[in-house]
């Protein structure tokens, strides 16, 4: 197993390894530097490929652009053409091409991310057709200031995964969020320590080893599960796929709960979020909160069945 951070080797460590072997290495990484390794996964892993593709307009006043202006997140501006084709599904892949990203300041720069998924639902209430004034291969939208969380934004550049690399997808991302959330708690058990640190009346190193031991659980629980489970190429059989989605959205429901009673007890000892370091922690760890909460939903279990030995 690789320990490397270069995207490059992280490409060693993916949809044809061992989802155990998977698990524990980005634990392990995010766990170290959660937004170290949410870069080195969207630059290595273009998790977005399986999904439905609109094609971005051509004409230069309705051309896609990309702000990072808000927190968290993108705004996207300008206009698609969405494929002819019916089916396009729950998710729909945003992409821009090099041209199309803005240098300016405050907006997103040239090796950045260039492709944003979007639920389909959102667009339907955000977007507004175009007619008669745009050619392409489908239906036409512009879009104006739609936000896209940092979590749903990805490289095209990366190596594509496959529809039936879901398994890697969700094993990565639940274990990027159990190892975001342990270095959170990490943190949460040093802050009473902390240079001018204001102790509330729980010392947080009391908060922090509760929160750590349901973590604990919760990465005992999926790593077992994981046991012996082979890559994702190899393939689970669909009723295992769907135990395996289950397990990943039960750890990304304790992590998110976790997080949530950690920030809530800072707050409660530092009196408002600008003072207790966690809060930036959080920020920088708010591409993988945002990501686990919907990886299953990204790319939903498929019917493949070649591994019959699942025991998930």
């Amino acid at each position: 197993m690789t320990t490397s951070t270069h995207g490059d080797h992280l490409r060693v460590l993916g949809p044809d390894t061992g989802l155990a072997q998977v698990f524990a290495f980005y634990e392990d990484h995010a766990h170290g530097d959660p937004s170290a390794a949410w870069q080195a996964f969207t630059t290595a892993w273009n998790w977005a490929a399986p999904l439905t593709t609109a094609v971005p307009g051509a004409d230069g006043r309705d051309r896609p652009v990309v702000r990072q202006a808000v927190a968290g997140g993108f705004t996207l501006s300008g206009l698609w053409h969405l494929p002819a084709h019916d089916g396009t599904g729950p998710w729909l892949a945003l992409p821009l091409t090099g041209g199309e990203r803005p240098s300016r300041p405050g907006r997103a720069t040239p090796g950045g991310p260039d492709l944003f998924a979007v639920p389909s639902k959102v667009l339907r209430s955000a977007v507004r057709a175009v007619t008669g004034d745009a050619v392409g291969p489908g239906p036409v939208f512009r879009l104006e200031g739609v936000h896209v969380p940092t979590g749903f934004a990805t490289h095209s550049a990366a190596t594509p995964l496959r529809a039936g690399d879901a398994p890697f997808l969700w094993t990565a991302v639940a274990a990027q969020a159990l190892g975001a959330a342990r270095h959170i708690t990490d943190a949460l058990a040093d802050a009473d320590t902390a240079p001018g640190a204001a102790r509330g009346p729980v010392p947080s190193a009391a908060v922090a080893a509760e929160l750590a031991a349901v973590l604990h659980d919760e990465r005992l629980s999926l790593a077992a599960a994981l046991h012996g489970a082979p890559s994702a190429r190899l393939g689970l059989p669909p009723s295992a796929e769907e135990r395996l989605a289950a397990r990943v959205q039960r750890a990304g429901n304790a992590v998110h709960q976790v997080v949530a009673s950690a920030l809530d007890h800072a707050l409660a000892s530092y009196g408002y979020a600008g003072e207790h370091p966690l809060v930036h922690l959080m920020e920088a760890c708010a591409p993988i909160l945002q990501q686990v909460r919907y990886a299953t939903q990204l790319l939903p279990p498929d019917d493949g069945t070649s591994w019959k030995g699942a025991n998930l």
